[in-house]
């Protein structure tokens, strides 16, 4: 049921005080901060997404995933035993065989995430973006990262959207997708209000 999210209004001035609010609140230090930065450290998608991406990088990223803090760091931290690696490693698709032998080899379970659906300018015909997804989770991916068609937010198109992303979410099957909304590109706050709910109701 759609028919709401035509009616969602975004209170602007709200929203920009409480976010002036968010830069006065006290940060944590000490053993606090160190703790929640490991902890940052492993949601990071370790990403190269370059035109000139070859086996060799993606086999250098692969290992910094694997050791994204230096040792001595670890061992001053008492946490050189705890297995700290990021939390994927996000290729093209082409290059997600090169990263799922790389982190086997390296005998580790990091998951390798794929940008997908006409990354990232969403400006692919939507039999392409489906293909395209498919083709990274039979390589190897265990996340898709897909990008939403912004014109369909920027006309008001919420079913098309929403259909729009439940295919993708199909395509993916067990692997898990994220679906990144472009949030700059969508002209206003409602806009990125709505294409939120929409992503979360189509999975």
């Amino acid at each position: 049921e759609l028919g709401w999210i035509s009616k969602v209004h975004v209170n602007r001035p709200a929203v920009v005080r409480h976010a002036e609010q968010i830069k006065k609140w006290r940060t944590v230090k000490g053993n606090w901060q160190a703790a929640w930065l490991l902890k940052a450290v492993t949601c990071i998608d370790l990403t190269t997404l370059s035109g000139d991406d070859t086996p060799s990088n993606v086999h250098r990223l692969c290992f910094k995933a694997k050791h994204p803090i230096r040792e001595d760091l670890l061992k001053a931290l008492d946490m050189h035993d705890k297995g700290i690696t990021v939390g994927a490693v996000c290729v093209y698709p082409t290059r997600v065989t090169d990263a799922v032998n790389a982190l086997k080899a390296a005998g580790c379970n990091i998951p390798v995430a794929s940008v997908a659906a006409g990354f990232p300018s969403g400006q692919t015909p939507l039999e392409t973006k489906l293909a395209e997804i498919k083709l990274a989770v039979e390589y190897g991916a265990r996340e898709i990262d897909i990008v939403i068609s912004r014109s369909l937010v920027l006309s008001g198109q919420w079913e098309g959207l929403y259909k729009e992303i439940r295919q993708c979410r199909e395509a993916c099957g067990e692997a898990h997708m994220k679906t990144i909304l472009a949030t700059g590109e969508l002209g206003s706050l409602a806009n990125v209000y709505k294409a939120s709910m929409i992503a979360m109701m189509a999975g």
